[in-house]
């Protein structure tokens, strides 16, 4: 199964190399991109194929996706707000400060800030989206198969995924900049 995979990606990279530049400006400008990095993700996870058996594969995929078409719709946001903040006079790729006391404070302090906000989006937006599945398809919250159905497991994961992908493209980078500490 490795194998296979980074050679299906090498395939994919190499035959899609020509055309990055495009399917960036694409993902950065076009009206049409939020919409493509919800449905096309959200298509992809209930296409997955049924099995006659439970596996964790359908959500571990669905949280993959969610989690990407989050950052495709934050990209594109942050763009159209006006691009990622740096602070001034930062250019990209930036240069690796050197190894401080202070510099030590920040990089924990960005931590600690990204796991909270993540973690707490996580919490919040998977709280919710069950309680409103359960609620919409009828299911007691103490069934323990109950998020293994499809029809709860696929939208819960995905709105899950795609807020935290969101919070970590737009407000946690945003946040950094804010209190300082990039």
């Amino acid at each position: 199964d490795v194998l296979s995979g980074v050679l299906i990606s090498a395939l994919i990279l190499s035959s899609t190399y020509p055309y990055w530049e495009s399917i960036d400006r694409f993902q950065l400008s076009s009206s049409f991109s939020p919409l493509l990095g919800v449905f096309l993700p959200l298509f992809l996870s209930y296409s997955y194929p049924q099995l006659d058996h439970y596996s964790t594969t359908r959500g571990d995929t669905t949280t993959i996706l969610g989690a990407s078409g989050g950052c495709w719709v934050g990209y594109w946001l942050d763009h159209q707000l006006g691009g990622p903040l740096h602070p001034l006079g930062e250019k990209i790729p930036a240069r690796l400060p050197p190894l401080t006391l202070n510099s030590v404070f920040r990089g924990g302090a960005r931590s600690l800030l990204g796991i909270v906000a993540l973690l707490g989006t996580r919490q919040l937006v998977k709280t919710l989206s069950l309680k409103a599945l359960f609620s919409c398809y009828s299911v007691e919250n103490s069934d323990p198969n109950a998020r293994r159905r499809r029809e709860i497991e696929v939208p819960y994961k995905f709105v899950t995924y795609m807020a935290v992908g969101l919070v970590n493209s737009i407000l946690v980078n945003r946040g950094f900049v804010l209190l300082g500490l990039l």
